[in-house]
């Protein structure tokens, strides 16, 4: 039975829900903006995407019909040539669910009931080292959004596509001029305003200068599988990444940032020589260890494609796997280095150097900044925290580096291992999931790379997800079971590069909580699969929560939700067809699992950890395709 709205707001307020947590520090503080309610007028100020990839042209606030005729019209042209190649390498796919494997529609892209909605302006002067002459990069995120009248009601919802513009910070490299950068951002925190951000902020226009516009990446899923189709992995997400150089005049595709381009290496005996050459030298292994290698464009690729669930487990997301001789790798053995103890710890590093190999560690399926939704948008199909727990994770150490700028001091721009913060910038996330609490990445003690990777008191390292060439990595779990605790443990083998099955290895969970329940599929006999990966517990309602969990919508929690997507729109289907239950509560300091994202639940101050593919706008299938409306209220 449906749960009242007094039962539920009786649950919340009286349940037990002392989550542990970092209390009160916010972790974006000088370096990210992500609320909305600063956001909107500041792409009413100059800070629109057409504004700034326009330069001079000062088109304010457009929708993709106007966006399409500017400079964004040659990247859409490329976008169309790799959708028609994907399709054809997929010919099966289509836009829609009545294909099994659905794509991107791309008329999103040129008509008036969409636009692009600034999420997040980020401060990436942690990126100094990549250029001399200025103070790292200032980086400014878009999400594609669409208000549109469907069957009578309005629909709106963002869509699975990024774009990050990318400009140089600083208008030369001195010391002086970062420092004052610096303290600009050092101002910024979750009380500021928009009028704060530019006039003693960091976007007033005596340090930030549109000219220094450098790159547009692009980070869209051009397909997705529903669990019915990819039953093994609880489903299948692709993602397409994209770069385009600035020329001045235009946008011109380039080269990914240390993607290699795999089979053009494969097919180069001596190209492939080369990269293992290069790799061997001292200064460039160094820069390896320390996570600032820049690779030569000369081994790169101009597109990529990153894979969901499974994170950097998947095989087509290292793009190192059995790549290199051993002799290329071995020599590690006899080195001193920080973080690389071994050869297989290196083909770690290099792999998540790679466009594919970041974008899934530590990811919400591949995106590590998403941004927030307005609030009072409904809990079903919104997101609660802006970021991935790699992103958050790594804010300790980029506030460290923003402050030494504002107090002219020398910069170290090294970095641990993707997967968890860099330890010594980091002790203030000790006891957090980003660290070494409740989710956090561990070491069983396999690679001595990853020895100091331990969990706090009363948690256990556990593996989730074997492979062939395991790190002996995990992570941490409560010793007694908890909401949010994974359902099944598996074993992920690769036939080839990015073929992978996943075979579950754990037998049926015995659910101990009061009032819980696995996800179904993986209280299934014997080792059969279904659902997302891993599943999770949660419990049945939101009356007596523990302290761990937080009162969320669960989507498809009636018999009928497929249905309704198929003959209505998603929200009058998320509203019905939804109830509240107890999921793992989730907030900066304590992250989801790999893959969930913390999406907004019926409480103010936490989220709860759902599968991304349950909110709708994580999802290129069941969005409206031929309804038309004013674009004015897309957010």
């Amino acid at each position: 039975m449906k749960p009242s709205l007094f039962s539920l707001l009786t649950a919340i307020l009286f349940s037990t829900v002392a989550f542990q947590a970092t209390a009160q520090e916010n972790l974006e503080d000088a370096l990210s903006i992500s609320q909305p309610e600063i956001l909107r007028p500041l792409e009413a100020q100059g800070f629109s995407l057409a504004d700034l990839m326009n330069p001079g042209q000062k088109l304010g606030v457009v929708d993709n019909s106007v966006l399409s005729k500017s400079n964004f019209k040659a990247i859409l042209e490329n976008l169309k040539s790799e959708i028609n190649l994907y399709q054809q390498n997929n010919p099966k796919a289509g836009v829609g669910l009545a294909f099994d494997q659905r794509l991107f529609d791309l008329n999103y892209l040129t008509h008036a009931r969409a636009r692009f909605v600034l999420v997040g302006v980020i401060n990436r002067m942690d990126l100094g080292y990549k250029d001399p002459n200025h103070c790292g990069e200032i980086r400014f995120i878009y999400r594609l959004a669409y208000n549109v009248e469907s069957q009578g009601v309005n629909v709106a919802s963002r869509l699975p596509i990024t774009i990050n513009l990318l400009l140089h910070q600083g208008n030369s490299g001195s010391q002086q001029g970062c420092q004052e950068i610096a303290k600009r951002w050092q101002t910024v925190n979750a009380n500021s305003t928009a009028q704060d951000i530019t006039s003693t902020g960091p976007l007033n226009p005596s340090v930030f200068n549109p000219a220094a516009l450098k790159d547009l990446e692009i980070n869209m899923q051009i397909s997705r599988m529903a669990a019915s189709e990819r039953p093994d992995f609880g489903g299948h997400a692709e993602y397409l990444l994209k770069a385009y150089e600035w020329t001045g005049q235009s946008f011109v595709e380039t080269t990914l940032e240390n993607q290699i381009d795999r089979a053009r290496l494969q097919a180069d005996s001596s190209l492939m020589n080369e990269l293992a050459a290069w790799i061997a030298v001292p200064q460039n292994l160094k820069a390896i260890d320390d996570g600032t290698m820049i690779l030569p464009k000369k081994f790169l690729a101009k597109r990529a494609i990153s894979i969901a669930p499974g994170g950097i487990n998947r095989s087509g997301n290292r793009l190192f796997y059995g790549l290199l001789p051993s002799s290329a790798t071995e020599f590690i053995k006899t080195q001193s280095l920080q973080n690389i103890k071994s050869s297989t710890a290196l083909l770690r590093r290099l792999n998540e150097s790679t466009c594919v190999g970041c974008h899934q560690t530590r990811a919400i399926g591949g995106f590590h900044f998403t941004g927030r939704d307005p609030q009072g948008k409904y809990a079903g199909n919104s997101v609660f925290l802006p970021g991935s727990a790699h992103f958050m994770g790594d804010l300790a150490r980029r506030r460290e580096i923003i402050d030494a700028f504002a107090s002219n001091k020398t910069i170290d721009y090294s970095r641990g291992f993707a997967a968890r913060p860099q330890e010594s910038r980091s002790q203030k996330l000790n006891g957090t999931g980003l660290m070494n609490g409740w989710g956090a990445h561990c070491s069983t003690g396999k690679d001595p790379s990853f020895s100091g990777w331990t969990c706090a008191p009363g948690l256990t390292c556990k593996t989730l997800l074997e492979k062939e060439d395991s790190l002996g990595l995990g992570i941490c779990l409560a010793e007694t079971q908890q909401v949010g605790d994974p359902c099944e443990m598996g074993k992920i083998v690769t036939t080839e590069f990015g073929k992978d099955k996943y075979t579950r290895t754990s037998q049926k969970l015995v659910v101990t909580l009061p009032n819980a329940m696995c996800s179904p599929q993986s209280q299934a006999p014997g080792t059969r699969t279904g659902g997302f990966l891993n599943g999770n517990v949660r419990t049945l309602s939101c009356e007596n929560l523990p302290a761990e969990a937080s009162c969320g919508p669960l989507p498809a929690a009636r018999p009928g939700f497929n249905s309704c997507i198929g003959t209505k729109n998603f929200d009058a289907c998320l509203k019905e067809f939804s109830m509240g239950v107890g999921l793992r509560a989730c907030d900066q300091f304590n992250p989801c699992r790999d893959d969930y994202i913390c999406a907004e639940s019926f409480e103010s101050d936490r989220g709860s950890c759902v599968p991304p593919y349950f909110l709708f706008q994580f999802r290129v299938d069941g969005h409206p395709k031929k309804a038309v409306a004013p674009i004015s209220q897309a957010k």
